[in-house]
């Protein structure tokens, strides 16, 4: 049967799935007990049949009690393999849902430490469909595959013991048979695998698909795309059914027409064999019954094995996914931290001839070199796509950077330990996101460190919570999904709130105020007098207003640093910053005449 996994990957994704049955050897080996003791019971049926058969009814023995006992004992057999079918059974899908549980929870945990870097590239679709019906694919491993191999090697062992029995040289003939039906599976196996890999990478481009145009379901409602969408949904959905009728064609050819006829070719060979022997000799009724039988047995398993090796492929292909998701890198930064990390416990940010490439081809930053203080609040302005954002991402750990040295209380940053970093660190992205669940824990995060009396006080301190007690249920009011039931600058003074909960020493905003109104803008202006406290913030900024009173600002443009220093002394030269200044002004004038 090892022609089954021919590949590499194969067996390698094999032996890992296997690896994953290993905290439930006990419940997986009296499976296993049962399987076998239920396939021994089941293959001594047509031997005592034919005991029957030849022993009494063929000699006209009417011994009721001894017919009785042996009708019996025929019956407890029949009784006796199935209860122990059930009893595997219900083990194996047990054990099953146990595993795949936890490929489940290892994938998901995995998943939410991956770099920033990894979700530009990979679909949120594709990603749903591995760690949900990929694993899902897995648990028919341990389910099917698994117990009706090792059945099948039990029956086919058992049969040929019995047939040997029966008739040594109608055993060797049968053996013949089995050359033939491994060819047939290693055929099946070559030609099915790259259509079934087609299949799933289909599926999966029709999850991002759906994803997509779900989430972004106002802008195709909005441009009138709902056609467009459809259409792309079509040909997706299209190549999709175009594979699958490909593994219909095959598993038809392949699977139990190829079976049918070998077994057919065999019965002939049998019965011609008992007829020519009929010329010379008796030929008892029961062991040309017992053979019969058994040959219908000998090609059940290969039948078996056959019908599952569609399910077989489809779980090595999901598994060989699994585990490439698995064996991504968990981190951008090129860390080393250990048990002896620093701890963030200043606040001060310096970068040292800092470059940066998101394609190693262009780059975002070009030696950028600049010291924060603690305490100090400092602003990244400059015209789209200057590098402002990309110096939030490197304090992040978001991405890592390939020249220079970016430094925390004087400590390079890869020395820091992920979640030591993250926790000094507090973001307020531009497009603040919400998640479906109440208000409070919108803010907490559930994190059981912040109680209600600091989400409260991190919602005044932000002035959120006004308009939070004005909603039903107050903080435990469901936001929805997305929160879109609440306003823009709404869901922003939520993300403020939620950043301020986690008292980080060094607060990072990206283009916070960009998407809010002038109202709510005022209000964040006034809340960032008191969240700046005893903390470093670093905003990036598109409204100059926003940021006059910072400490020092930062001028960019096309990933260098071309000007810096305090807004008043910035205004008196000539460059960008007074043009941004100027053109914001002007812009302002226009809007309110």
């Amino acid at each position: 049967m090892s022609t089954v996994t021919t590949t590499p990957s194969s067996v390698s994704a094999l032996l890992r799935m296997i690896g994953y049955a290993a905290p439930f050897a006990k419940p997986l080996a009296l499976a296993f007990v049962l399987l076998v003791t239920g396939t021994v019971l089941e293959m001594l049926s047509p031997w005592l049949m034919k005991i029957i058969l030849d022993d009494h009814i063929a000699v006209g023995i009417s011994d009721m009690p001894v017919l009785l006992r042996m009708g019996g004992l025929l019956f407890a057999t029949y009784l006796g393999s199935s209860i122990l079918q059930y009893l595997q059974s219900v083990l194996f899908q047990e054990t099953a849902l146990k595993i795949v549980h936890n490929i489940r929870n290892e994938l998901f945990a995995h998943v939410l430490t991956l770099p920033i870097r990894y979700f530009d590239n990979e679909p949120t679709g594709r990603l749903v469909s591995r760690i949900t019906h990929d694993s899902e694919v897995i648990r028919q491993m341990y389910v099917s595959v698994m117990p009706v191999m090792i059945q099948a090697v039990l029956r086919v062992i058992g049969i040929f013991i019995a047939m040997a029995l029966l008739s040594l040289k109608l055993m060797l003939i049968t053996l013949l048979v089995i050359p033939v039906m491994l060819l047939a599976v290693k055929l099946y196996h070559k030609v099915s695998n790259p259509v079934i890999h087609s299949v799933r990478n289909e599926l999966a481009n029709i999850n991002a698909r759906i994803n997509e145009s779900l989430r972004g379901m106002r802008i195709v409602q909005a441009m009138g795309q709902e056609q467009a969408q459809q259409d792309q949904f079509e040909q997706n959905n299209t190549t999709w059914s175009r594979m699958k009728r490909k593994t219909v064609g095959i598993d038809s050819l392949l699977l139990m027409p190829f079976t049918n006829l070998l077994n057919a070719l065999i019965l002939a060979i049998v019965v011609g064999w008992f007829g020519y022997q009929s010329n010379y000799s008796v030929v008892e009724v029961g062991t040309l019954y017992a053979f019969i039988n058994y040959l219908g047995r000998f090609f059940d398993p290969f039948r078996q094995i056959t019908v599952q090796m569609s399910s077989l492929q489809q779980a090595l292909v999901a598994s060989e996914r699994v585990f490439q998701l698995l064996d991504e890198k968990t981190t951008s930064i090129r860390t080393t931290a250990d048990a002896q990390s620093p701890e963030l416990t200043q606040g001060k940010v310096s970068f040292e001839n800092v470059s940066l490439s998101y394609d190693g081809k262009h780059q975002a930053l070009k030696d950028v070199s600049f010291t924060v203080e603690p305490g100090q609040f400092v602003a990244i302005v400059g015209h789209s796509g200057s590098g402002k954002s990309s110096v939030i991402n490197l304090l992040m750990g978001f991405y890592g950077h390939q020249q220079g040295a970016v430094l925390i209380d004087g400590y390079p940053i890869e020395q820091f330990a992920p979640d030591t970093l993250r926790k000094g660190f507090g973001l307020v992205f531009q497009e603040p996101y919400i998640f479906n669940g109440s208000i409070a824990e919108n803010i907490s995060l559930n994190n059981p460190n912040i109680t209600q009396d600091d989400v409260e006080a991190a919602a005044r301190k932000v002035h959120a919570d006004r308009f939070i007690c004005a909603l039903d249920g107050g903080y435990q009011h469901n936001s929805g999904s997305e929160g879109k039931a609440l306003s823009t600058g709404e869901r922003q003074l939520l993300s403020f709130a939620r950043t301020i909960a986690q008292n980080p020493k060094i607060l990072l905003l990206d283009e916070a105020t960009a998407n809010i109104d002038g109202a709510t803008e005022h209000r964040i202006k006034k809340a960032l007098i008191t969240l700046r406290e005893n903390r470093t913030t670093i905003a990036v900024a598109h409204r100059l207003s926003t940021i006059q009173d910072a400490d020092l600002i930062l001028v960019m443009d096309q990933g260098r640093i071309t000007q810096q220093g305090r807004h008043e002394e910035l205004l008196q030269t000539e460059g960008h910053y007074r043009d941004l200044y100027l053109a914001q002004q002007a812009e302002e004038l226009l809007t309110h005449t």
